[in-house]
């Protein structure tokens, strides 16, 4: 092999080449197992050149005699090297979202503060540093969560020095965290919900300016599709395609999946029975796509995006926070009583406090929602008492079953039925009058049937259908 225009024996194992193009001479030294460092002495002068290709060969020796690495590199080098396997990963499919977040920690705070330090020298006094300068740099403190993300793309780095050898385990730093404890966001109490998705019937209408009408035509799908399936805002939802969602069997009845590429992995979300007609209602905005029906479409397995305005630009996530935001100022709901701002992501707590309140399972829930369980306790074992308190009050063990069942048939249903009708009941009222947040409510056959009527002349929504029919 070639190593340029000029070679010199200084000995046995150590070289020095002269390449062209460059006039300076170049120490390679071959190591005991066949691998070679090559360095630039940086002078043209073979006497200085030499002595320099000696001192580089007892500094290798010296440092593997240490258990230290032969050499080592540059951490933005080793950086890059880390970012183009994760990069790879996500190209091939087998990379998981969190990369992304990995990458973009990489290039805007760990190269721009240890780009030029030798991934060997970072240590504990190297990391103390780095966290004062992101603190003083980010103007406050860390969250958990975000120092636990800087720490993971860390690890990519050390993962692949290891391998390179340019840093041994026994070097490697161990990675702290005392950012702030991160808390979970507020979320919605029935009635809001109730007022957030009604207000949307209606809100795109109440701009002249074509984008943000198109904005909040889906703004009014997004909500109902995260608030009914529990899938991440952002990337989760937004990175959507038809073709990841299908129905899929189960003996006679069949339920639509929503196949979500997670935060971590990939995983399958069953959608409550509500989402199918807000996804086909989505579909048609889309100006690409044209199918007779919602399962045509599904057959279809189309490449396009699901949450696309009818501009034909696919929903980002500025554009839909900044709407979501001016509706719920418009409605006095961007704060809750508890003092915690509720944004796009508070519909996945709502998601999780209705099904909790149905007592589902943390296990069963987080398999649904791609967390832990020790998670999902982590930030609802505090509400989930108050959720269930006619449970843990005893009151349900008070109340006659038989009763309720009666009460939740002949006139009294009629009566509000009609009333819902003559524009004298609203859905919430319906919902009360029916008794369905009752312990013992019981759906009678004549109930479903006035429901499902109401529902055909759009006197409620698939929501309220839902509630109405399974409790």
């Amino acid at each position: 092999m070639s190593y340029g225009v000029a070679t010199v024996d200084v000995h046995k194992k150590l070289k020095l080449d002269k390449r062209g193009g460059s006039d300076n001479w170049y120490a390679r030294l071959t190591l005991d197992n066949g691998k070679r460092i090559v360095k630039s002495t940086k002078t043209d002068d073979l006497e200085e050149a030499k002595e320099r290709a000696i001192e580089l060969y007892h500094d290798t020796k010296a440092r593997i005699a240490n258990n230290l690495p032969a050499q080592t590199r540059k951490f933005k080098h080793v950086a890059e090297y880390a970012i183009r396997r994760m990069q790879d990963a996500l190209e091939n499919g087998t990379g998981k979202q969190a990369y992304k977040d990995y990458i973009s920690a990489l290039r805007i705070w760990l190269i721009p503060y240890f780009g030029s330090t030798d991934v060997d020298k970072i240590d504990m006094a190297a990391l103390k540093a780095f966290d004062a300068w992101r603190t003083d740099t980010n103007k406050k403190p860390f969250s958990q969560s975000g120092i636990n993300n800087h720490n993971a793309a860390l690890n990519r780095v050390f993962d692949e020095a290891v391998l390179q050898k340019w840093l041994v385990q026994s070097m490697r730093p161990t990675l702290l965290n005392k950012g702030v404890k991160s808390e979970s966001w507020g979320s919605f109490s029935d009635e809001e919900y109730r007022r957030l998705y009604t207000a949307l019937r209606t809100w795109h209408k109440k701009t002249k300016n074509k984008k943000a009408a198109a904005t909040r035509e889906v703004l009014r799908n997004y909500i109902l599709f995260l608030a009914n399936t529990g899938v991440r805002h952002g990337t989760e939802a937004l990175g959507l395609r038809w073709r990841n969602i299908e129905w899929q069997a189960r003996g006679d009845d069949r339920y639509l999946v929503v196949n979500v590429d997670g935060k971590t992995r990939k995983r399958a979300a069953v959608a409550r029975d509500t989402v199918e007609g807000y996804l086909d209602r989505q579909s048609k905005l889309n100006p690409r796509i044209s199918y007779d029906s919602f399962d045509e479409l599904l057959s279809a397995q189309s490449d396009e995006f699901v949450f696309t305005t009818r501009l034909g630009e696919v929903a980002n996530v500025f554009s839909l926070n900044r709407a979501y935001n001016d509706l719920l100022d418009d409605l006095n709901l961007r704060v809750g009583a508890d003092g915690k701002t509720r944004p796009l992501y508070s519909l996945r707590h709502y998601y999780a406090t209705r099904d909790l309140k149905r007592g589902v399972t943390t296990h069963v829930l987080s398999k649904q929602m791609g967390n832990s369980t020790a998670m999902l306790d982590k930030h609802y074992s505090k509400v989930s008492p108050i959720l269930n308190a006619e449970l843990h009050s005893g009151r349900d063990m008070r109340k006659s079953p038989k009763q309720e069942v009666k009460t939740n048939g002949g006139n009294l249903a009629e009566t509000a039925f009609n009333m819902l009708a003559a524009g004298k009941l609203d859905e919430a009222g319906l919902l009360a009058a029916l008794g369905v947040e009752r312990p013992n409510y019981v759906v009678t056959e004549e109930i479903a049937m006035k429901a499902l009527a109401a529902k055909n002349d759009d006197l409620i929504d698939g929501d309220t259908l839902l509630r109405i029919l399974n409790g």
